[in-house]
């Protein structure tokens, strides 16, 4: 008896509590600890969990760990990319050197290392970080809100973050849909253990050390091979629909990278994961309830770009804002303050990367024939690579308006003549 009344106890008081301790998740922590938010952020998995994605953090992303949260991130950075090669649906193929500017931020890590970092400074920063507690419900109690854990324990406080990931249950309860089928996605692949320098050797007479976006290998989407300091990580990702017969995808998509001379002819290899991801029709349609005091942030919001399928700036500037908006709802002891968030991550990077990146990914997504038209007239025009590559680096938060600009209206017919006669490998530095 004395145990079933511990574990209905509810605990002390948060200022806030957050669902989830990704990207997205410890970066609202440590915005709010060093805000003087009491703050407990509650992770249904533990330190050095896994999660299956490229592992890319991009220019934007890396720029604002190091400004705004620590420079300790760069020490997860295992790779300094040179640029980046990308392969049509017919095997056209630019190559995109980088000069120093491009250089100076981004690169790529393993995810089980980037997130226990930003999990730990989360913790040095003064937030309460309680590991293996699954959230069931969220119930209203007077001005507060209680959360209810698997494990039968119970945590007030007077805000909530929802930054638990694509799947998210809790979000439908106070009032925010879902995600639907349309706005889903998924990746699958591999991070398999390989001698890397005998890789970069083998990548040299392009770049030492690119990374590779195949695209035609799934209708919608691309597959990708990014290098790490030991191993190959390999993937595809996808909308909803086209997220089946991973098997035989994936072998097709290694026998493409053989003969594009990207991947050795006698490696082996195959999946052994995947993970569902917000795509397409996004982001979520309500990121806040003022009734239940919560906002969401990161993938539990939909924050991934609809044409690169990156979600780390988005996650990384939602944290960051959502902390922020809370502190100032509980300076005004008003929830009602919960209604900017939206305008605030809108005008952030909202903008640029759905209503822009919504149009481009209609544009590029629509079939292969789209795929290889998009790609030849890209190939064809210096400022067209130009900005797909700080597209691709998500330097800042334009980058997408600003290549939609230089492919749409007038220009695309310009382009389209321009692509005829492109050839099937172009180099470029930008």
């Amino acid at each position: 008896m004395l145990l079933l009344l511990k574990l209905n106890e509810v605990s002390d008081l948060y200022d806030l509590i957050i669902i989830g301790s990704g990207p997205a998740g410890s970066v609202a922590g440590i915005t709010a600890a060093r805000l003087g938010l009491k703050t407990l952020i509650l992770e249904k998995d533990k330190k050095g969990r896994d999660k299956f994605c490229g592992g890319g953090i991009t220019y934007g992303v890396e720029k604002f760990l190091r400004e705004h949260v620590s420079k300790e991130i760069s020490e997860t950075i295992e790779i300094r990319v040179d640029g980046f090669i990308i392969f049509s649906p017919k095997g056209r193929e630019l190559i995109v050197r980088f000069g120093e500017e491009l250089k100076e931020y981004g690169g790529l890590v393993r995810r089980l290392v980037f997130d226990k970092k930003l999990m730990e400074i989360a913790e040095s920063e003064g937030a309460e970080l309680k590991e293996k507690k699954t959230v069931v419900d969220i119930k209203k109690k007077k001005e507060d809100v209680v959360v209810r854990t698997l494990d039968g324990n119970k945590y007030k406080g007077r805000y909530i973050i929802l930054a638990n990931g694509v799947q998210d249950k809790l979000g439908k309860k106070a009032g925010l849909p879902p995600l639907r089928i349309e706005q889903l996605g998924g990746c699958w692949g591999t991070e398999y253990p390989y001698d890397m320098n005998s890789l970069f050797k083998f990548w040299s007479n392009r770049i030492s050390k690119p990374i590779f976006l195949f695209f035609g290998i799934v209708p919608v989407g691309y597959g990708w091979i990014f290098p790490k300091k030991q191993h190959l990580n390999i993937g595809i990702g996808t909308n909803l629909k086209n997220f089946r017969d991973h098997k035989k995808k994936f072998q097709n998509f290694i026998e493409i990278a053989k003969n594009a001379e990207v991947l050795p002819k006698n490696l082996k290899i195959n999946y052994d994961r995947a993970w569902l991801i917000p795509f397409g029709d996004i982001p979520r349609k309500k990121t806040y309830s003022i009734e239940y005091k919560l906002l969401a942030t990161g993938d539990a919001a939909g924050f991934v770009h609809p044409v690169t399928g990156e979600g780390l700036y988005g996650a990384v500037h939602g944290g960051a804002l959502a902390a922020k908006i809370i502190r100032k709802a509980l300076d005004y002891d008003d929830p009602k303050i919960l209604r900017e968030y939206e305008n605030l991550w809108w005008k952030e990077f909202g903008e640029d990367m759905f209503y822009y990146g919504k149009k481009i990914a209609k544009m590029l997504y629509r079939n292969r024939f789209a795929m290889e038209i998009g790609i030849k007239m890209i190939m064809c025009d210096k400022e067209c690579v130009k900005r797909l590559s700080y597209l691709i680096s998500h330097y800042n938060n334009t980058v997408t308006k600003k290549f939609y600009e230089q492919i749409s209206g007038l220009r695309l017919f310009s382009l389209m003549l321009k692509s005829i006669k492109v050839p099937m490998r172009m180099v470029y530095e930008v």
